[in-house]
């Protein structure tokens, strides 16, 4: 038998701790997002890690909003965590521990959460009927947003409640103007004018009757008027 051992002392926390929400995103529509993990240290073997924040304390019990109150979960390179309720910026922060406890300085990411959808006023409607024939072919409205929008669409949908996946966009062959834009930072309050010409609505919504013409806004967070 051998009268000696091999013992490693080892007093080197984790390198480079790093955490990522959504990939590095700056803005969350959703409560719940992704969390990616990192660490320079190969292999991870044994490893744990601490993560805490401007969190739903009620989905996870080992992540809370104090490092304190948060535990010691295997180390993962991905992770769902859920961020506090109400919009604004949130922080989440992270520690890594290797297999002899030594502890990683601390990392942290922060995401703005954005769950308020955008509210679309419609004004000045010009007509409410039109047809294809020279100067009643054609009608004007106007439109705003509470908000800064990036990009907006006119569509012909079924309802009134209709999503923005669905219905058609009205086209600008015949001469409707401003029924689509994405050149971002449109100012909110400010009206754009919309130009609808009959033919361009009927290629959009063939035969004769009432349509439901719809406007919809997309935020700086993506997410759409209702």
């Amino acid at each position: 038998m051998a009268s000696y051992f091999t013992l490693t002392l080892d007093t080197t926390g984790p390198a480079s701790p790093s955490i990522s929400l959504d990939g590095g995103a700056e803005y969350a529509t959703a409560q719940l997002v992704t969390a990616t993990i990192g660490t320079t240290d190969s292999p991870t073997t044994g490893y744990q890690m601490k993560i805490w924040g401007d969190v739903d304390i009620t989905h996870n019990p080992s992540i809370q909003t104090t490092e304190g109150a948060s535990s010691w979960i295997t180390y993962s390179t991905s992770q769902q965590v859920k961020l506090s309720s109400g919009d604004g910026s949130k922080t989440v922060c992270l520690k890594i521990r290797d297999d002899v406890y030594n502890e990683s300085s601390q990392a942290s990411d922060t995401i703005i959460l954005d769950m308020t959808l955008p509210v679309v006023t419609v004004s000045n409607v010009s007509a409410t009927k039109i047809s294809k024939v020279s100067g009643k072919d054609e009608m004007t409205f106007q439109f705003s947003s509470d908000s800064i929008f990036d990009e907006y669409k006119v569509k012909v949908v079924a309802t009134s409640g209709a999503a923005n996946g669905t219905g058609t966009q009205i086209g600008t062959t015949n001469g409707s103007a401003n029924v689509s834009g994405s050149t971002g930072n449109y100012p909110a309050a400010t009206p754009i004018t919309v130009t609808i010409n009959g033919a361009d609505l009927e290629v959009a919504s063939g035969g004769d009757g009432a349509k439901i013409i719809k406007v919809f806004v997309k935020d700086d967070a993506g997410n759409w008027s209702a």
